[in-house]
């Protein structure tokens, strides 16, 4: 049994964010994931973008909070270790009707305080974009928009608190909260027991359920399944994030770089299944190259290397549900749609003081406070001689384990001994891109997996790709034949 004085349910960018904002404070946190890794529901499969406040209900949680954190990633990310950049958005009107809307948010926009430029020049428009149609007569350019890697953003959160105390429980499901006096007693199932004064529901597409286990009614998620299609690097040379003129429903298919030189094409958004719904469709996949089709030139779908699609938090009320529940002690951080990624830091900001207005418990900042994460060295950063010297102290970084993204031995072995360390073939993927690129893990996942099975002391048989239920290995290839060939494997 482990005690806390906040546990935070849920390790996506909103429950990693608040973890890392508090963890300045003498406060014991907690950061409980059922997953194996941080980033595993709607922020893995997030598009990535840092939207500055367009086309949001004013006055609304999502308005506040999203308006709040823009300007925070500046400073945060350097912090961090990680890459941002503010690449600009447009959103596009292909006839007179969408013209109008754009006209009405850019005055909107403008009364808000949101840097932004309504274009009605077709040559204008295609001198900031040149992929774009002719067919674009009038675009709406937000110029602070920007592009990040959401797993590496929310690794770095969740690492940087974990350098300054927060401990994260991975691999734990919460299946019961009862209340007792003045404290919350969660159970993680197989004799693990995990008490807090102080819980946030930042469980995502399950913060509904969660809710209802500590007595809480009326908190409603409505799964919706949003699919991508990656492209290959430069197979689109895209110079800003592209929309379309939104709906009241969707900002629409997006075509939008990252920041590794690929692009990619999508969501869409379809009411899920259930909460962990994250298979592509046919038809889905269909709706997003119609829709991408309609605002760019000879989308390359022979250079697609992937798809893939997530489930995002829907709330039935449409805005975040931030703040202190009607059980004393337990908040909620629920129903983080879009733009939930933008607004995270925010949010976080925003549950600081809530926390301190309703908690009851005691912020005073810590005498040894980390204000930033270690660097981490990266091939590309080197000068030549300074590669030699890193090669000449440990022969690890001569030692190239993916060509496509030029990923070194020495980077692997580090993630494998990090303050979250690796312990799964995506845990490396997600941190450092080993099998991202055009291969697709084709000619490095058995050498991942030797050196993750090396530093971890994990037998190559037991190497998961993600966690319990994901092994890589299953068996000799010889007797695998032998099976197929007698029927029993079929």
């Amino acid at each position: 049994m482990a005690d806390f004085d906040i546990a935070v349910i849920g390790a996506g960018c909103t429950g990693s964010a608040i973890a890392w904002q508090l963890a300045k404070y003498s406060l014991n946190i907690a950061v409980i994931e059922k997953s194996s890794d941080v980033s595993m529901g709607a922020t893995k499969a997030n598009s990535g973008i840092i939207h500055s406040g367009y086309f949001i209900k004013e006055g609304s949680l999502k308005e506040k909070t999203n308006l709040r954190a823009n300007p925070m990633f500046d400073q945060v990310c350097p912090a961090l270790g990680i890459e941002f950049k503010r690449i600009g958005a447009m959103f596009c009107a292909l006839d007179a009707g969408q013209a109008t809307v754009l006209q009405g948010e850019y005055i909107r926009a403008r009364r808000r305080g949101l840097d932004c430029e309504l274009i009605n020049a077709p040559q204008s428009i295609r001198n900031l974009e040149p992929l774009l149609k002719e067919e674009v007569m009038s675009a709406l350019h937000f110029r602070n928009a920007g592009i990040i890697m959401p797993f590496e953003f929310t690794a770095a959160l969740a690492e940087h608190a974990v350098l300054n105390g927060a401990c994260f429980y991975l691999n734990t499901r919460i299946t019961q909260i009862v209340k007792n006096h003045d404290e919350f007693i969660l159970d993680a199932g197989a004799g693990k027991t995990i008490r807090a004064k102080v819980v946030i529901n930042a469980a995502g597409a399950f913060a509904g359920k969660l809710a209802e286990q500590a007595g809480i009614k009326g908190i409603k998620i409505i799964p919706r399944r949003g699919e991508y299609i990656l492209f290959d690097r430069g197979a689109m040379d895209l110079k800003k994030i592209i929309f379309p003129t939104p709906t009241p429903g969707s900002k629409g298919i997006v075509i939008a770089p990252t920041l590794h030189g690929n692009s990619f094409i999508g969501p869409n958004a379809q009411e899920a299944e259930d909460e962990e719904s994250s298979q592509t469709t046919r038809n889905g996949l269909n709706e997003i190259m119609t829709g991408a089709a309609r605002l760019i030139n000879n989308i390359p779908m022979r250079q697609a290397i992937t798809n893939f699609a997530g489930v995002r938090a829907t709330p039935e009320g449409r805005d975040f549900i931030i703040g202190p529940s009607a059980v004393p002690g337990f908040f909620n951080a629920a129903g983080i749609e879009s733009p939930g990624l933008s607004a995270s830091l925010g949010i976080a900001a925003l549950m600081e003081e809530l926390l301190k207005e309703h908690s009851g418990l005691s912020f005073v900042l810590k005498d040894e406070y980390f204000p930033a994460l270690p660097a981490k060295p990266k091939l590309s950063q080197f000068t030549e001689e300074e590669l030699e010297r890193m090669i000449s102290e440990n022969p690890q970084w001569a030692n190239v384990v993916c060509r496509c993204e030029t990923v070194t031995e020495a980077q692997i072995v580090q993630a494998c001994r990090g303050l979250i360390p690796s312990d799964n073939t995506d845990m490396i993927k997600r941190r450092l891109r080993p099998g991202m690129g055009r291969c697709q893990g084709g000619f490095c996942l058995t050498k991942v997996m030797k050196i993750l099975s090396r530093e971890r002391n994990i037998p190559l048989g037991e190497i998961t790709k993600s966690g319990e239920g994901s092994k890589i290995v299953v068996g000799r290839l010889k007797n695998l034949q032998d099976q197929v060939f007698h029927g029993s494997a079929l």
